[in-house]
């Protein structure tokens, strides 16, 4: 093989184990066959599975390219707070409540995501299904959490100019770069009181060490993906004759 060229391998191998009688140790063998992955490996396609992928992609390529909402200007998303994420985060935390049948859920709180899940800006104008896939490409499901003030508290006096995550329903306070005061809704975080949390299963899991060691007192997994939620949602938007518009609101406050 040439030194240039740059290859693939996989290794195929079948080892089989046989017991002899009276004999305490078993004999092996082993037979393998490696296997190039590169252009030679595919220089016979199939004339019908080509078709078949063509067509598919086709389909897959025009689902992409459906309108389903718009906006008045590009929406980037950066740290701490930025119009891309602040958006997804309300809207998480004002239409999630819907999608979960658990009443115990009914009035959340505080919605947490993470910025590296978020993965581009959104375009100025028209939004595709496609633009959400780059938005959003990951395979994370909503999730819904109690958890008590002191935990929460916890978790966001974590938080600083270079570790930070988007949220709603919270406005942070800093001071010398740490959080000096915590608001859920608008009051002083009690910590005694049980707040409804809903997030991300990425998140939730110890993702982006946001929650970690964090303690639940109740938590409920859904099958809803972020990215699912957010197209139904812009759907929903688009079809009341909603723009999609973000801002940065001084959710989070250095002094």
């Amino acid at each position: 093989m040439n030194i240039k060229t740059v290859c693939f391998c996989i290794i195929l191998g079948i080892a089989t184990c046989g017991y002899a009688q009276n004999v305490s140790a078993p004999k092996y063998k082993y037979s393998y066959e490696m296997i190039c992955l590169d252009s030679t490996y595919d220089a016979k396609v199939d004339p019908k599975l080509a078709k078949y992928v063509a067509k598919k992609r086709a389909q897959l390529e025009k689902q992409m390219q459906v309108v389903i909402a718009h906006t008045e200007t590009e929406m980037e998303s950066f740290a701490p707070e930025s119009p891309l994420s602040n958006f997804l985060a309300d809207i998480l935390l004002e239409e999630s409540s819907k999608y979960i049948k658990d009443t115990a859920f009914a009035n959340i709180d505080v919605s947490m995501l993470n910025f590296g899940g978020i993965r581009t800006s959104m375009p100025g104008g028209d939004v595709t299904v496609g633009d959400i896939y780059r938005i959003t490409p990951f395979e994370n499901n909503l999730t819904y959490i109690v958890m008590k003030g002191s935990e929460l508290r916890k978790m966001f006096e974590r938080f600083n100019d270079q570790f930070n995550a988007p949220y709603s329903g919270a406005t942070i306070r800093y001071k010398n770069n740490k959080p000096a005061e915590i608001l859920i809704q608008g009051r002083p975080i009690d910590d005694s009181h049980l707040y409804k949390i809903v997030t991300l299963d990425f998140v939730s899991d110890g993702g982006d060490h946001l929650m970690e060691g964090i303690h639940y007192e109740r938590v409920e997994y859904t099958t809803m993906t972020f990215r699912e939620f957010l197209i139904a949602e812009l759907k929903a938007m688009s079809s009341r004759g909603e723009t999609v518009t973000g801002k940065k609101d001084g959710r989070a406050e250095f002094r």
